[in-house]
């Protein structure tokens, strides 16, 4: 009888292994349609990939077109002018090294400094400003957001969940709450 009470500390772990391996899948997938309870939402539906579903393409869409904007814009608070500027301070601080030629005065190799990171700041600005703009016209990339949108079917996501990660956490967590079952099930017949 107490080896019986000492075996179903190892099936209640695995069945808690088990529960919260679906408990996961069931927060990530289910389910696909908000409820309502007496006219008001019911919290965490859907669930949580078909709530971000949307938003995940709206952010997509989002980021396009500020990035558009932010090329467009002559503003030193937008996104393009900070990377150059960044660019900038990078290469003045990586030619630190021309202030070590003795035998130029600081005024020329302030100058010499200068022109080589107003350089390194122009090529970076022409690239962010002149040359992706133009890949993203040349190769439509928001032709490219709206098949994202249709191919990301939540059908597919559920199938690569089940293939790829939900065997393998079950396979994992069945083994892990069995090594602890074993380990309370042997302490229990140690104590008892």
């Amino acid at each position: 009888m107490i080896f019986l009470k000492a075996l179903s500390f190892l099936v209640f772990n695995l069945l808690l292994g088990f529960l919260f391996v679906n408990l996961i899948r069931a927060l990530l997938f289910s389910p696909k349609k908000k409820w309502y309870i007496s006219g008001k939402h019911v919290p965490y539906t859907p669930g949580f990939l078909h709530r971000k579903h949307d938003q995940l393409i709206s952010i997509i869409r989002g980021g396009y077109r500020d990035y558009l904007e932010s090329c467009k814009s002559d503003s030193r608070d937008s996104m393009i002018s900070k990377w150059e500027n960044k660019a900038f301070r990078t290469a003045w601080n990586k030619l630190e090294m021309i202030e070590g030629i003795f035998f130029l005065p600081g005024v020329i190799k302030e100058k010499i400094r200068y022109f080589f990171a107003m350089i390194y700041y122009e090529i970076v600005k022409q690239f962010f400003r002149s040359f992706i703009p133009y890949l993203m016209e040349k190769y439509r990339v928001e032709k490219y957001v709206d098949l994202f949108e249709e191919q990301l079917d939540m059908k597919i996501i559920v199938g690569y969940y089940n293939r790829y990660i939900h065997r393998y956490l079950l396979i994992f967590f069945s083994a892990m709450c069995f090594l602890i079952g074993i380990i309370n099930m042997i302490w229990f017949l140690i104590i008892h």
